[in-house]
């Protein structure tokens, strides 16, 4: 990511939001002493919620180009699986039924399961840039895009900062979105799933399930069953009362944070609305244990270890619709600005170091501020196809893992068929091939 142009005119960038996304793209510009980047994050500090995060090979590779250090980051927290025999790999097994324990398909990748815990990510990403390169309390109000002109943000707080570029890098509620596509484009979509979230100590995870178990990645795959028996058509025509099947349900469990804690997801794919104004919520715990009641031993486990957690609670999965472009003049968004998406292949924050990798190596080259907008009709051409697919496939894979996929069900065979080959395309991207295509493009444009 170096410019072939001897003749540098500075410019500025200014990133909305300071995620992994936003960060990783200040890291990436710090590299060059005519960009001055300046940061600005909505909250007093830098933050974030949630818990473990996937880091698939691809954004590993992505993270290395970015800079040293952003690798370092990644490294130094790093958790995969601590068994050997399942070191490549992230399992999927049948949870409940006649198929209980059977094992559905094992994906396997360059670095197998990787992940690291979310926030001391992030801490370790904040330390590369520095102080004054970060300013808090900033909630964008609305931005000035003039023709040939620096872009003017206009804070909540009555204060504004000018730039001769602008990245929205602020997230799922993204304002730079609503600037670009307008309010109801950019609002997110619920994607018809919620999700059960916990940090478990290791310890308790081991006795309770096992240390093989406890120290490895499994996805628990099943229907479930809720049995009623207060409605007619609980009954047979017998009059014994039967048990409803329910459509996906599923479980996530992974060690994270150097194996100290067991980071537990139980996923409900039936929710086909969220009523609520609040995202999260408390767990309902006996709502909970019903979904599971016919379930294995480990997946009721599972679900006893999440309930006794201090606040289990509650997220409602939201992901964006398809964007007609990432950018309008000098301003550009990405991550969960640009492509929100369910987690249900682990390439949320995968695609935003991308985003960042792509958004840097073209700035990078850019020589002159009237050349920004060049920059990123390119980096919308190279990544939005992309991106978009991983949105529409992740819900593809939830409906597959939770057994309630068109043409699939609970079949084990297409089931493994699918699971075979599916991630490929995301985790197997030459990325260094992403870099020299938009560098080629960027300078076709030109």
């Amino acid at each position: 990511m170096s410019s072939t142009t001897t003749s540098l005119k500075p410019f500025s960038v200014a990133i909305i939001g300071g995620g992994i996304g936003g960060l990783c793209t200040a890291i990436a510009l710090l590299k060059y002493p005519h960009i001055d980047v300046q940061v600005y994050e909505a909250a007093p500090t830098f933050g974030e919620i949630g818990a473990g995060v996937g880091i698939a090979p691809n954004a590993q590779q992505a993270l290395e180009l970015i800079a040293p250090e952003a690798r370092a980051a990644y490294d130094k927290h790093a958790t995969g699986n601590m068994w050997p025999k399942h070191a490549k790999t992230m399992a999927n097994y049948v949870g409940e039924g006649e198929h209980e324990g059977e094992l559905i398909h094992a994906q396997l990748n360059a670095s197998g399961q990787q992940s690291v815990h979310r926030a001391h990510f992030l801490n370790e990403l904040v330390k590369t840039v520095p102080s004054q390169r970060a300013h808090f309390n900033k909630r964008v109000d609305f931005l000035e895009d003039k023709r040939s002109a620096p872009v003017v943000v206009h804070f909540k707080d009555g204060t504004t900062a000018i730039a001769d570029a602008v990245i929205g890098a602020d997230g799922v509620h993204s304002a730079v979105r609503a600037h670009l596509l307008g309010k109801e484009a950019a609002k997110p979509v619920f994607a018809g799933s919620v999700a059960y979230r916990a940090l478990v100590p290791m310890g308790k995870a081991v006795e309770k399930l096992g240390e093989e178990f406890a120290g490895n990645a499994f996805f628990l795959c099943g229907r479930g069953r809720v049995p009623i028996f207060l409605s007619i058509s609980s009954f047979s025509v017998f009059g014994e009362a039967v048990a409803h099947e329910s459509k996906g349900k599923a479980s996530f469990s992974y060690p994270i944070d150097g194996g100290s804690l067991l980071n537990v997801v139980i996923f409900d794919f039936e929710q086909e609305t969220w009523e609520h104004e609040k995202w999260v919520l408390p767990a309902d715990p006996e709502a909970l244990r019903r979904m599971f009641n016919t379930w294995g031993a480990s997946s009721r486990a599972l679900v006893e270890l999440l309930l006794a957690t201090h606040e289990p609670s509650v997220w409602a999965m939201w992901d964006h619709g398809p964007a007609s472009t990432y950018t309008k003049g000098r301003i550009a968004i990405m991550g969960d600005a640009a492509h929100a998406t369910t987690p249900y292949q682990g390439q949320g924050a995968g695609q935003a170091i991308e985003d960042a990798l792509v958004l840097a190596t073209l700035l990078a080259e850019v020589s002159d501020p009237n050349m920004i907008q060049s920059a990123f009709l390119v980096y919308d051409q190279v990544r939005r196809v992309r991106t978009q697919r991983v949105v529409s496939t992740s819900r593809d894979s939830g409906q597959l893992v939770g057994m309630k996929a068109e043409g699939v069900g609970s079949d084990l065979e297409k089931m493994r068929e699918l699971l075979s080959f599916r991630m490929h395309w995301i985790w197997n991207r030459d990325i260094l091939a992403q870099n020299r295509e938009a560098l080629q493009l960027f300078k076709e444009i030109l």
